[in-house]
């Protein structure tokens, strides 16, 4: 498949001079802004981005509060987030959010713009634990606190680390302050720098403390596994509550102005849009925009891009086959490729009837063989016609040809499949089955196309199935990928060899409809009624004989000793006409319908 690549450069013009936004990225490290929230919104915090943990018991620190996702506690106005812990009949409420599974990182620099609740008693924190838990619980993890302050030391803003070897359970804790005297009164950014080799702790972009890698075990840096970011307030606990809790307090509240996740490593790029396609339409395909990149997007030769550039979305106009999207994000520092993205094409039947070709227009088959365990299949044209040379000592090992279409089809008005074939009377298969495998790899177990029994002489002999449109929920004939037959196959296929023939495969409008007749206890169909030669009759019971009367009475045509629960007539021996079938099954009861 050609793939035609487009190429340009996002250019985003800052207020600060005509700087493209891609050179500012370079001057930054190479930073990239990967995950964001400047609450530019009015309500709950942003579910795409923040979770919540609640609950109370103390969170192994005895602390006081009960964390709620109620909008008294967390909400979103004027262009910040509140946190706010509420005393009210003596109990404390708060909250606690995360970006667990929204947003968790391995690397990089993590920065929050906040004021700090006033209060003694009072515990905020910015802080980070293990998305996985690859290492075991608490603290063989780890946990990074960017940002810790306790009410009775109003001055002082903490960053620690808690790993297996360093915590503050044994005294060993690593980690840095810095003072901080208007904390409670203005915003200050709080941020870690985090690497293969060392974590820094910035406070408005000062440096004051550093953690570094000591390359031993995961007991003392367990910090090369994925993140995510937590931001609470708790109340009282064995810090927060060290020197008491102001009796008079009855609310704190922390405002966040933003939340920015950058990295020098790009994410792998996951492309999103749709699967399936018709002919010129218009489709959109993107991804998640990270800021400073260049974008180049790969479409198939014959899809026409129709906007979109060099950014993180673009819209195509499809042409009229299968096709791979996939993207590539750079920056100076880094490079990120996406997996492809495969659009199939979606054929609708324009005429009453789609043929099922044997050879492509290269001349070559396009029938595939899966000969199972054991067996053998061998497939070749001739005159038109696929010869399928069979030889199956493996009937449970399910051997089967296959026709793969060009594209996924719709065949809901199209829903009946015919072909003639021709048998080796005497070698000729045990039995056979014919599905239509839709995209999910489905096929309707109530409504197969079997064929037990052949016609035993040499000629062609047409078999139809018309396949029900009922939709279930889970099998779609609106999306077929593949023609499946199997051959001898189950625990009802026999061993055997032999040779048969397929021509004129189509899937086709039905020229005729079913009839089902149904008393108490039986059922069954024939079909196509009416009918111009072959009538097939099915029954949930096996079949003895079959009568056909004509209108006077007369008999005009008997098949005895019949065995099975299906059977094909050839009456087209009989003068055009309303006649009776009469069917014994094998419970003795006898069916009649005109």
């Amino acid at each position: 498949m050609k793939l035609r690549t487009l190429i340009s450069f996002l250019l985003v013009v800052s207020t600060f001079g005509l700087i493209p936004n891609f050179i500012q990225a370079q001057t930054n490290d190479c930073n990239s802004l990967l995950w964001v929230d400047e609450f530019d919104y009015t309500g709950a915090p942003a579910d795409d981005k923040w979770g919540y943990d609640t609950g109370g018991g103390g969170w192994g620190n005895n602390e006081l509060q009960t964390y709620t996702d109620n909008r008294s506690n967390s909400w979103v106005e004027d262009g910040k987030l509140f946190i706010k812990a509420i005393k009210s009949g003596g109990n404390w409420t708060s909250a606690r959010l995360i970006t667990k599974q929204k947003g968790d990182w391995l690397y990089g620099r993590v920065e929050v713009k906040a004021k700090l609740p006033l209060g003694k008693g009072t515990w905020p924190a910015i802080w980070m634990l293990p998305t996985d838990w690859e290492y075991g619980g608490w603290p063989a993890s780890g946990e990074i606190d960017i940002m810790e302050h306790v009410g009775y030391d109003p001055n002082v803003v903490h960053g620690t680390i808690h790993t297996q070897a360093y915590h503050h359970s044994m005294g060993t804790q690593k980690g840095g302050n810095k003072n901080v005297p208007d904390a409670m009164n203005t915003f200050n950014v709080y941020a870690i720098e985090w690497d293969e080799e060392k974590i820094e702790w910035f406070i408005n972009d000062e440096l004051y403390f550093t953690f570094e890698n000591e390359n031993k075990t995961y007991e003392e840096w367990p910090f090369d596994k994925r993140f995510h970011l937590l931001l609470n307030i708790a109340i009282g606990g064995t810090w927060g509550g060290a020197q008491g809790i102001d009796p008079n307090l009855t609310e704190a509240t922390m405002e966040v102005e933003y939340v920015k996740v950058y990295n020098n490593k790009l994410p792998k790029p996951v492309i999103s849009g749709p699967t399936l396609s018709g002919k010129n339409e218009q489709l959109n395909f993107y991804v998640d925009p990270v800021e400073g990149v260049q974008y180049l997007w790969q479409i198939p030769e014959g899809a026409v891009l129709l906007s979109g550039g060099g950014t993180s979305s673009i819209n195509v106009q499809w042409h009229d086959q299968s096709g791979d999207i996939q993207i590539e994000m750079r920056t100076q520092c880094d490079t990120a490729i996406s997996n492809v993205f495969h659009v199939n094409y979606k054929i609708k039947p324009e005429s009453d009837q789609y043929d099922i070709a044997i050879k492509n227009s290269s001349g070559n088959i396009v029938w595939g063989q899966v000969p199972g365990g054991n067996n053998s299949l061998t497939i070749n044209e001739e005159n038109q016609e696929l010869l399928v040379d069979f030889d199956i000592t493996n009937p449970s090992g399910n051997a089967y040809i296959h026709y793969d279409f060009d594209g996924i089809i719709d065949l809901t008005d199209h829903n009946e499949l015919a072909f003639e074939l021709k048998i080796d009377p005497d070698n000729p298969p045990s039995n056979m089955r014919i599905d239509l495998i839709d995209v999910n790899d489905n096929v309707k177990l109530s409504d197969l196309f079997k064929i037990d029994e052949f016609q035993s002489n040499s000629d062609y002999h047409l078999y139809t199935h018309q396949f029900s449109t009922a939709n279930d929920g889970t099998y779609l004939l609106d999306q077929i990928k593949q023609i499946r037959i199997y051959i001898n196959y189950g625990v009802l296929g026999k061993s055997g060899s032999g040779v048969f023939k397929i021509k004129n495969m189509r899937a086709q409008i039905p020229t005729a409809t079913s009839s089902i007749f149904r008393d108490r206890k039986n059922s069954f169909a024939i079909f196509p009624n009416p009918t111009n030669g072959i009538l097939r009759i099915r029954s949930d019971k096996f079949i003895n004989f079959i009568q056909i009367f004509s209108t006077s009475g007369a008999l005009v045509h008997v098949s005895d000793n019949i065995g099975k629960k299906e059977h094909e007539l050839d009456l087209d021996h009989l003068h055009s006409g309303i006649y009776l079938v009469r069917i014994n099954n094998s419970e003795g009861k006898k069916l009649s319908v005109f």
